[in-house]
C-alpha cells in the first residue's frame, strides 16, 4: 500500500485526466467513474510497486486506457464518441449560421468516422488528437514502441481518409441530393 497523502495528491492532480480518458473511450460517464475508481484503487494497492514515481502519469494513462477498454468489452457496448466531441470552435453570437451548420455537419461526420475505427485505434486517436497527448507519452503509457504508435496513427488516418472518400463517392456529382433532383425535374 502507498502513502495516503501521496495518493491524495496524485488523485487531485490527475483525476480529471483519468476521467476524461475513460469517458473518451467508454462514452458512458457512469462507466468512466467506475474505471476511475478501479484505477485509483489499483494504484492504492499496487502503487508501492511503481519504482519510478515520476512516471505516474504514464502509468495512470496506460492503466486507464486498458481498464476502459476492458470495462467496455465487459459491458458489450458500442463505443461511441459524444455528440460534441469534435466541436472545437467556440460558438459566437455573430457567427454565420450557414458556417455553423457546416461545422456541425463536419463534427457529426468526424464522430461517425472515428466511431467506425477499431477500439485500439479509437483510443490512440482520442489520446493524440483530442487529449493532445504527445506520441512519446502515448508509447510510454501504453507500453508500446513509439514506431508502433506512429504506425497505428497512420493506419487510423488512412481508415478515416478511406471513410470520407467512400462518402464522397456516394454523393451525387451536382452536390444536390437525390430527393432534391426529383423536385427539380418535376
Amino acid at each position: 500500500m502507498v502513502n495516503k497523502s501521496w495518493l491524495k495528491k496524485i488523485y487531485v492532480d490527475y483525476q480529471n485526466l483519468v476521467y476524461r480518458t475513460a469517458v473518451s473511450i467508454t462514452k458512458d460517464p457512469q462507466l468512466a467513474e467506475d474505471v476511475v475508481q478501479d484505477v485509483f484503487v489499483t494504484l492504492y494497492y499496487k502503487g508501492a510497486g511503481i519504482r519510478d514515481k515520476s512516471r505516474i502519469k504514464s502509468w495512470l494513462v496506460r492503466t486507464t486506457v486498458n481498464r476502459a477498454i476492458d470495462f467496455t468489452r465487459h459491458q458489450q457496448k458500442v463505443v461511441n464518441m459524444p455528440g460534441d466531441f469534435f466541436e472545437f470552435q467556440e460558438q459566437k453570437s455573430w457567427a454565420d449560421p450557414a458556417a455553423s451548420m457546416d461545422q456541425k455537419e463536419i463534427a457529426q461526420e468526424m464522430k461517425k468516422a472515428v466511431n467506425s475505427l477499431p477500439a485500439e485505434l479509437k483510443a490512440l486517436v482520442t489520446l493524440y488528437y483530442y487529449l493532445e497527448t504527445p506520441q512519446k507519452e502515448i508509447a510510454a503509457a501504453l507500453n508500446i514502441p513509439l514506431g508502433t504508435v506512429k504506425t497505428r496513427l497512420k493506419r487510423a488516418r488512412d481508415l478515416l481518409k478511406h471513410y470520407f472518400l467512400k462518402i464522397e463517392e456516394n454523393r451525387p456529382a451536382s452536390g444536390v441530393s437525390k430527393d432534391e433532383e426529383v423536385y427539380e425535374n418535376e
